[in-house]
């Protein structure tokens, strides 16, 4: 295993970070990128990171390593030192308020199509050789481009260690939900099995969320250049990637742990990635596909404290009580009811309903409108 330190750049005076990226196998081989805590009150991810650097040291010592495996177990230093009132802030930047997986200062699929624009390359009909071009194009782009905050510094050092590898996953969790993911439906067509292996009980699809989330940045970039250059061979499947949500952000336990990073492990050794002592067949999925626009998240029709009537993991009906909103001083009482059939996969916690805070998020088989994620 090789450990690089990646400094993070535009640090108050006096301070410093880095990004952590820890790298194991043969660097020359095909690549696989996993990060862990973007959001960096969500730990889950790290935890399974943590089990699976573990069984990836022993792994590369006994030569099972096919691949380049780059874990970055806490890819988010900055988040992670933000604290107030003795709580954990993660998701957003605090100077700023931007959220750590929207990468909105680094729109490299825009200027990745303009280069090309400007300097076309010379596509062939082999796939392999325009895979190399674009991704030396990508990474020459990338190294060019100067960081204005620190968010951007950080963001650039993640781009830039996935820029060329074939898988990525972005590991995240939820405030109180079931194992869930999301990706696109080229991606799904290669990452199905991995939903599989780790139980995943929701999946999510769309072509582009329009949010910059990190598993975006690069899956729509790669479509995008295939819709330009329709007549170019270039593999639809060459980048895949995912946010995988490892539950809810207290579901902190080793046997958890263990389970995801085994699950990621299968995946990966069905791909021909690691030779495994044990290859598992994918197990069933527990629930297909759903399309993005299906994705219906339910507000808060008043302030109050909130009592809910169902929990994460449960398909409820059209019109089925989801919760009450109480006022104990006017006594003043409103029952949340679904619009939609639909799974349950996640619930914000809320103990008091404050503003337009949406109280659980559910997952329809068919669109409902949704424009994207939440913030």
């Amino acid at each position: 295993m090789r450990t690089e330190l990646i400094p993070i750049e535009w640090m108050t005076p006096g301070m410093q970070a880095h990004n952590t990226a820890l790298h194991f196998g043969d660097e020359n081989l095909p690549k696989v990128y996993i990060q862990a805590s973007l959001h960096a009150d969500e730990m889950p991810g790290s935890l399974a990171a943590y089990h699976l650097h573990k069984a990836l040291l022993k792994l590369e010592q006994e030569g099972r390593l096919k691949a380049h495996i780059v874990l970055v177990p806490l890819c988010n230093p900055l988040g992670l030192a933000q604290s107030i009132d003795y709580m954990h802030i993660g998701r957003f930047h605090l100077p700023t308020g931007q959220n750590f997986n929207r990468l909105y200062t680094v729109p490299i699929k825009d200027i990745l199509l303009a280069d090309l624009e400007k300097n076309p390359l010379a596509f062939t009909s082999d796939a392999k050789e325009n895979l190399r071009l674009i991704r030396d194009r990508l990474g020459n782009l990338l190294a060019n481009i100067q960081p204005s905050t620190n968010v951007h510094s950080m963001h650039l050092n993640l781009l830039r260690l996935c820029s060329d590898a074939d898988i990525v996953l972005d590991l995240h969790c939820d405030n109180f939900s079931v194992l869930h993911m999301y990706t696109t439906p080229t991606g799904w067509e290669v990452l199905s099995p991995l939903a599989a292996y780790l139980g995943s009980e929701c999946q999510i699809l769309s072509a582009d969320s329009n949010a910059s989330s990190f598993d975006e940045v690069y899956s729509t970039l790669w479509s995008a250049v295939q819709a330009r250059y329709p007549e170019a061979a270039i593999d639809k499947h060459a980048f895949v990637s995912a946010t995988v949500e490892f539950r809810g952000e207290y579901d902190l336990t080793h046997e958890n742990g263990q389970k995801d990073a085994e699950g990621i492990l299968q995946f990966l050794g069905s791909r021909g990635y690691i030779d495994l002592p044990k290859q598992e067949p994918v197990p069933a999925l527990v629930n297909e596909a759903h399309p993005l626009e299906g994705l219906y998240y339910v507000p808060a029709p008043m302030t109050g404290i909130v009592v809910y009537k169902v929990k994460q993991g449960e398909w409820v009906s059209a019109g089925q009580d989801l919760a009450d909103v109480v006022n104990p001083i006017t006594l003043e009482s409103i029952t949340v009811k679904s619009e939609h059939y639909g799974f349950v996969f996640a619930l914000s916690g809320a103990r008091v309903a404050v503003g337009e805070r949406k109280l659980a998020s559910i997952s329809c088989p068919f669109d409902v409108g949704n424009g994207g994620l939440s913030p």
